[in-house]
């Protein structure tokens, strides 16, 4: 009896949770793993910085994080309508888990979109790989419909530039491959730039395991990058994934983690951050 009970609830999960819970990454690694999704970024980056954004020498960016998109993007649209009516914003960022069940990036995609009655200028919107956007396979509509999950763009303005990368911790680590890329690039790159800013979905300094494979940073990979960012000058750590603010500073690098917007959400917020040569500062925003 307790058998077929368990099996049984079981079953109901698999049947009525189908488009939400992905069963296999519950148990394993997400689909796709992270070295594998690191080569193909590469590939498609071909080495190059993916955008070439001028600026002002102060300018504004609007970041959100764990969108969660199911059927509506009501804050999303909010967000990019706000970021678009501000001209001393050059660019936005998506801090990763754009959707939340499988086949809905479509829908993310409609809610970043440019909407011309509403939206004065076309500002780009960066995307960052979450874990639930790796459910059910998802790295290949990722890839195809937004692109790299590790790349590097530039914003360049009268004092020089300001280098943002972005990487792949969507599956709770970086890998070995893109860790050692990501020391050589900040060897032979940091130097050349006013400001860098490291863009990820899952936090450094919370070891929360609650996800399973997809949880927070191992606390050993974590205390490397802590040491590289610190030897190499990062300016600012912006992170998601933990729905929760925290903003701190730890070997001269500030740690930001940017609370949710997505729908349920008692109180969506965004942060928008000052950047100049005087450095960052933040204005924390609510929808």
């Amino acid at each position: 009896m307790v058998r077929w009970f368990i099996c049984a609830g079981l079953a109901t999960i698999l049947c009525t949770s189908c488009d939400v819970l992905d069963i296999k990454g519950m148990f394993v690694p997400t689909s796709d793993m992270v070295n594998t999704r690191f080569e193909e970024s590469m590939e498609l980056a071909e080495g190059k910085p993916i955008a070439h954004i001028e600026a002002e020498e102060s300018y504004q960016i609007y970041v959100c994080a764990d969108t969660h998109i199911d059927d509506a993007y009501n804050n999303l649209r909010e967000f990019t309508t706000l970021m678009r009516n501000n001209p001393e914003a050059p660019f936005g960022i998506v801090l990763g888990d754009c959707i939340d069940r499988r086949n809905v990036l479509p829908r993310y995609l409609e809610g970043i979109e440019h909407v011309a009655e509403s939206q004065p200028y076309n500002t780009p919107i960066f995307s960052v790989l979450g874990n639930h956007d790796l459910f059910f396979s998802g790295w290949e509509n990722f890839i195809e419909l937004i692109g790299p999950s590790v790349y590097w763009f530039e914003v360049e303005h009268s004092s020089g530039r300001d280098l943002y990368i972005t990487l792949d911790s969507a599956s709770g680590t970086l890998g070995k491959q893109q860790m050692e890329w990501l020391e050589e690039f900040l060897n032979t790159e940091r130097a050349k730039y006013r400001h860098c800013i490291v863009l990820k979905h899952t936090n450094l300094f919370y070891p929360d395991n609650s996800q399973n494979t997809s949880g927070n940073m191992p606390l050993e990979e974590s205390a490397v990058i802590f040491e590289m960012f610190s030897k190499h000058n990062v300016t600012l750590c912006l992170q998601g994934h933990d729905h929760t603010r925290e903003d701190l500073t730890f070997g001269g690098v500030r740690y930001t983690i940017v609370g949710t917007i997505r729908e349920e959400a008692e109180q969506p917020e965004f942060l928008v951050i000052s950047v100049s040569d005087s450095g960052i500062e933040y204005e924390w925003n609510y929808l």
